[in-house]
């Protein structure tokens, strides 16, 4: 179900104004955040419970909402999350989408290898567990898929956005099967999840990271506008048991494209 014209919001005007107190809060988030997280990620603390978890994701998840609020988006779950572990796959519209999802739960996210270069992203990315894929590299992913493997049996929730890049086009577009193996190996579920930008409508083309889209000035973008929602619908999990990967990936898909839709009426 694809979201009407009439469900589709405007851009934002920009609003110069907001980078008065986004700047200085973002700045204050890089000096103090990502140094605490940096702190509660090291081995023997990382482990350490706090309120009966691991301080490493109790930490991870509060620098990402953090993170959230002050790019000026509001985490908005609609659905509950199983307990873990499952595979989470997702629709990927921007490099926002990275945030929200660790602002969900403390995740294992793959991702392209490209990633590692980019300035402080990269390093975050890689310091919170991040499994990079280098791009057409057959034994760089299966080395991704056996260590997906090991972190479901080990009770991890490990995410993926199965279209293998971003396109500038509103919608769903095609998964791909392979990494949905994982799942089957583990055993373990898979959690579709939709991923929606909300502002009076569906600001899809004023978030995506398409084409010609550079990554600073999309950021720069978003946080001189008005705050939007980041929305995250949750679908109910589906058992791997019977279904190949390539079912699998196609019932994930459908089942994310209904909840696109969905998410675009509220």
């Amino acid at each position: 179900m694809a979201p009407s014209d009439s469900l589709i919001g405007a851009p934002a005007r920009l609003q110069p104004w907001r980078y008065l107190y986004r700047l200085p809060l973002l700045l204050a988030w890089l000096l103090l955040a990502v140094p605490l997280l940096l702190i509660a990620l090291l081995p023997g603390l990382r482990t350490r419970r706090l309120g009966g978890r691991p301080l490493g994701a109790v930490v991870q998840r509060a620098v990402a909402r953090v993170l959230v609020r002050v790019l000026g988006m509001r985490l908005k779950v609609i659905g509950t999350l199983p307990e873990p572990p499952f595979l989470l796959v997702a629709n990927h519209i921007s490099w926002f989408d990275i945030p929200l999802l660790h602002a969900l739960t403390p995740i294992w996210l793959v991702a392209k290898a490209d990633i590692r270069g980019w300035p402080l992203v990269g390093a975050l990315a890689a310091a919170v567990g991040t499994i990079f894929i280098a791009r057409g590299s057959d034994a760089s992913r299966r080395k991704a898929a056996r260590r997906m493997v090991a972190l479901l049996r080990r009770g991890y929730v490990v995410g993926l956005f199965p279209e293998a890049g971003i396109s500038a086009r509103r919608g769903v577009d095609t998964f791909h099967a392979r990494l949905f193996a994982a799942a089957q190996r583990a055993p373990a579920p898979v959690l579709p999840v939709a991923i929606r930008y909300w502002r009076d409508g569906d600001i899809h083309d004023e978030r995506v990271f398409g084409p010609g889209t550079g990554f600073f000035g999309l950021m720069l973008s978003m946080m001189g506008r008005a705050p939007c929602d980041g929305q995250l619908i949750v679908g109910a999990p589906i058992a791997p048991d019977g279904l190949t990967r390539r079912e699998l990936a196609r019932l994930s898909q459908a089942r994310i494209t209904e909840m696109y839709g969905y998410a675009a009426s509220r």
